[in-house]
């Protein structure tokens, strides 16, 4: 069973160990400045680790933008000895779902690295649609609520 939960003093280690492939490390940020993101805003960004029953698969990083009553999902992986399980697909789910919890939050919003087909894919099942073409090699894609 796929869950999140908070990133904190006794797990972040774990997260930092999690890697993409090689190949796709271009597609997303290394984990250890996505934390020290989290620390610096730490207001306004929730930072999650994705588990399988016991396995810590993957992180998610959440933002919240207060001009816009929005939320940013700042960053998604999942662990290169993970993928292809569904692991993603179900971890975006269970943000979707705390996000809309909060009243505050209208729509969600992320950004999407030209050449991820699979995650554009993903993200478009997911109701997610594209705002804009391709610019500076990334496309901004919303899911409204």
């Amino acid at each position: 069973m796929v869950w999140l939960e908070k990133v904190t003093a006794d797990n972040y280690r774990e997260c930092l160990k999690l890697k993409v492939a090689e190949d796709q490390e271009h597609f997303v940020t290394s984990n250890d400045i996505s934390l020290a993101r989290a620390v610096a805003s730490y207001d306004k960004v929730t930072p999650f680790a994705i588990y399988n029953d016991d396995i810590m698969v993957g992180f998610i990083m959440l933002r919240f933008n207060e001009g816009y009553n929005n939320y940013l999902i700042w960053q998604l992986m999942i662990d290169e000895r993970y993928q292809s399980k569904g692991y993603g697909k179900q971890a975006m789910k269970l943000a979707i779902e705390w996000m809309k919890n909060e009243d505050r939050c209208y729509e969600i919003v992320l950004t999407c690295k030209d050449g991820n087909h699979l995650a554009e894919k993903m993200y478009t099942k997911l109701g997610f649609e594209k705002m804009s073409e391709v610019v500076d090699g990334e496309v901004d894609m919303v899911l409204r609520l």
